[in-house]
């Protein structure tokens, strides 16, 4: 069966798609749904065999927020809990607003989105300039003609934004990338086993903001150090060894150069001083966990073939939701907003710690890890427990369901959207009504488009955690203030955006016996 759409259906606040802005253009054209809900648009004429019928229900991400069946507190649904909380989030957001494109405060993830897509004077954006980057390493065969994997040398939010953002769009674990973040030549030998691939057969991507992070140093000299020894005993000598084995690196780093990162090493543009693709930069003001749409995850998709269509639509939605949800006067509609409330009214009602479950394998590893990064570093405390269903409900189900735990915590389930098969709808549907029993209850949804997340989703519920991030620990602290019976200023930086923590492990390694160095 096709669906038809008209243009004044897809005026309708539910819908967002890419394909407005040319139907507005053209009146004639028209969006159609086939069965498998893939979107195709045409012009009128190839349809006139189908009557218009009433539009397919289309959401990218939506919420819902239940109290618990067994409600000891003094609402009655969150409706009531929404219209309480919602004057001090008025703050929040005029405070963030204030900050967000200000140096040093490390908000700047909330514009990054349209950075992305802007166009210079010729008509060029800068995910046109990375998707190139990608096709260009990627036609970098091997010498039968086969294509190379790319593994990708990173940790922390270089590796899990990249990784969840893959899996999202349906191309993880598929054998098109592979991520690495060992010290040990144990892991490294077990890992080249496990890709089933020499050196010369893959290509690489290290992604380091410094260059100077001990964990990717120490693969990026690794891996191209090994590389460099199997061409030199195909007879070359070091030096053409060296630009053979850069042949296979892409680099993505600070945009500065100075003395000591890698920036200032490798110089500033392709086919200049070596042979590394290194115009991708890690942005300023970003920090890793917020850097889902920076270079290196778009780089990562592109070169496993996500098409830079699809990344366009990712972005948009995520520019567009940016922009919704700095509107302070849209609270009702601001889904980073609700979120940061049914936070606090949780924990303020004895609900304190998440439990956090995410149902399906297009979630695993990347998302779980990029969730715990998100918001344990943002945060700042151990309320987060996480896990990927059905597994985490056969594991976890003792200390979740146990009796004297299960008024303990407050619940969040991030779904599919449940129509995607009878069994999915059931099963979700009956551990939501577990929990619920006796937690407060959050679901997100995001729409399925083919076998991945549809595009629109992944811009709007990626760029909503980080909001709704930075906004639960704002929110939290006007909670206190409101408290104190006197209004006090948010710190001048934001606790959820830095890291002031991380240096009390890395500065071991910075001199006497804790010295490290890479790639021994």
């Amino acid at each position: 069966m096709i669906t038809l759409l008209s243009l004044a259906t897809l005026h309708a606040p539910n819908y967002s798609m890419p394909e407005v802005a040319e139907l507005e253009k053209n009146n004639s054209q028209v969006i159609a749904f086939n069965s498998n809900r893939n979107v195709k648009v045409a012009p009128f004429s190839t349809y006139q065999a189908y009557t218009l019928v009433a539009p397919l229900t289309f959401r990218g991400y939506s919420q819902e927020f239940k109290l618990p069946e067994q409600n000891n507190t003094s609402f009655h649904n969150f409706d009531e809990v929404f219209q309480k909380y919602e004057p001090l989030m008025k703050n929040v957001i005029n405070d963030f607003n204030e900050r967000k494109n200000k140096e040093g405060q490390f908000l700047k993830w909330a514009e990054l989105p349209s950075k992305q897509l802007a166009e210079d004077e010729n008509g060029v954006s800068h995910l046109d300039s990375i998707c190139n980057q990608a096709e260009t390493l990627f036609a970098r065969k091997n010498s039968d003609g086969s294509d190379r994997p790319l593994v990708v040398l990173g940790i922390g939010g270089s590796k899990h934004t990249a990784e969840f953002l893959l899996n999202m769009n349906g191309e993880g674990n598929k054998g098109k990338v592979y991520f690495y973040s060992d010290i040990d030549p144990v892991s490294y030998n077990n890992f080249i086993r496990e890709t089933g691939h020499s050196l010369k057969e893959m290509n690489y991507l290290v992604a380091s903001k410094s260059g100077t992070t001990f964990e990717t140093a120490d693969g990026f000299k690794r891996f191209e150090d090994n590389l460099i020894k199997e061409y030199m005993q195909d007879g070359l000598d070091e030096a053409s060894a060296k630009l053979k084995a850069q042949e296979h690196f892409a680099l993505c780093t600070d945009a500065k150069a100075t003395e000591k990162n890698l920036r200032g090493k490798i110089g500033l543009q392709n086919g200049v001083d070596n042979n590394y693709l290194k115009e991708l930069y890690i942005h300023d003001d970003v920090g890793g966990r917020f850097s889902m749409f920076d270079d290196a995850g778009l780089f990562v998709s592109a070169y496993a073939g996500v098409p830079k269509d699809t990344l366009i639509r990712i972005l948009s939605s995520a520019a567009k939701t940016s922009e919704k949800l700095t509107n302070p006067d849209n609270i009702k509609n601001n889904s980073a907003a609700k979120s940061a409330i049914y936070n606090v009214f949780s924990r303020e009602n004895g609900f304190k710690p998440i439990q956090q479950q995410y149902f399906g394998k297009i979630f695993e590893g990347g998302g779980e890890n990029w969730a715990k990064q998100l918001y344990l570093e943002s945060l700042k405390d151990f309320d987060f427990m996480i896990g990927k269903a059905p597994d985490s409900m056969h594991y976890g189900t003792e200390g979740q369901f146990n009796p004297q735990n299960r008024k303990s915590y407050n619940t969040v389930m991030t779904i599919m959207d449940p129509n995607i098969s009878d069994n999915y709808k059931t099963y979700t549907k009956a551990i939501a009504k577990t929990y619920n029993e006796t937690t407060p209850l959050k679901i997100e949804i995001l729409e399925v488009e083919g076998d991945h997340i549809k595009p629109e989703a992944i811009g709007e519920y990626i760029q909503s955690k980080h909001f709704e991030t930075v906004f639960m620990g704002m929110r939290r602290r006007e909670a206190e203030f409101s408290l104190m019976k006197k209004y006090k200023k948010q710190p001048d930086k934001l606790p959820e955006v830095v890291q002031p923590s991380v240096e009390t492990y890395k500065n071991k390694f910075k001199q006497g016996e804790y010295q490290l160095n890479p790639g021994n």
